[in-house]
């Protein structure tokens, strides 16, 4: 059992990135369906009485669980200026346009959607989530203590069947690697091996501004690592996310 010291394991030059600077890196990571030891799914998509598509996500490795961003919210009126200016209209145009549902091909030039393939330059806000694995379950002061940091927004206790695998093996792997791809598939082998037995998680959500490293994000992190019992437990698994 450890206390604080949280890092995103990422080379050092990704986690200098701000999160819309590094939005390729984590779409990769979190589009791999690995598979991982672990199905993930919250309360709320369990509780759906009809039944609806959810979206898989695999997290970024840390030394402490794992962390996920769950939604990524879009500057609209930036968006609308570019495909304005692609398609020769007033920006109010493509905004109301947009808040109807219209598709965007239908709004712009094939060239001005193009520039939205680089979608992080939009990224405004973004909802992340930190599963940490818990030594014991929290007391109500150390819950109250977590709900009471200024960037959560809301906190889970979840009871799993996980593998929780020493940090210092993962990022072995990581200088093993050369593209995230091989890293995912080296982290797949090493899971697949077994380890230590992780039976409760601590899913803590937050909101951060987009221009925030990944740096920052761990400094974040780390704040709340070090007030309660977190044990130093890399943990993967496949997040399952309700439609917004």
């Amino acid at each position: 059992m450890a206390y604080g010291d949280y890092r995103i394991l990422l080379s050092e030059k990704v986690k200098m990135l701000s999160v819309a600077g590094a939005f390729d890196y984590i779409d990769a990571i979190q589009s791999f369906r690995g598979e991982w030891p672990l199905f993930l799914a919250p309360r709320e998509a369990m509780e759906l009485e009809r039944r609806v598509e959810v979206e898989g996500i695999t997290p970024i490795p840390a030394t402490h669980g794992g962390l996920t961003f769950i939604e990524f919210y879009l500057d609209e009126d930036l968006i609308s200026a570019e495909l304005a200016r692609g398609a020769g209209v007033d920006t109010e145009v493509i905004r109301s346009a947009l808040e109807k549902g219209a598709p965007l091909h239908r709004l712009a030039p094939e060239e001005a959607l193009g520039k939205l393939s680089r979608i992080g330059e939009f990224i405004k806000l973004f909802l992340f989530e930190a599963a940490l694995p818990l030594v014991r379950e929290l007391t109500p002061c150390e819950l109250e203590l977590v709900e009471r940091m200024h960037w959560v927004t809301e906190v889970e206790q979840v009871e799993v069947d996980a593998i929780g695998m020493d940090p210092a093996r993962v990022e072995l792997e990581l200088e093993r690697s050369y593209y995230v791809g091989e890293y995912l598939r080296r982290l797949e082998a090493l899971f697949s091996g077994g380890g230590a037995k992780v039976t409760r998680l601590l899913l803590v959500r937050g909101e951060g501004d987009a221009g925030l490293t990944l740096k920052q994000l761990e400094g974040v992190v780390d704040e709340l690592v070090h007030r309660i019992p977190v044990d130093r437990l890399t943990v993967m698994y496949y997040r399952l996310v309700p439609p917004v």
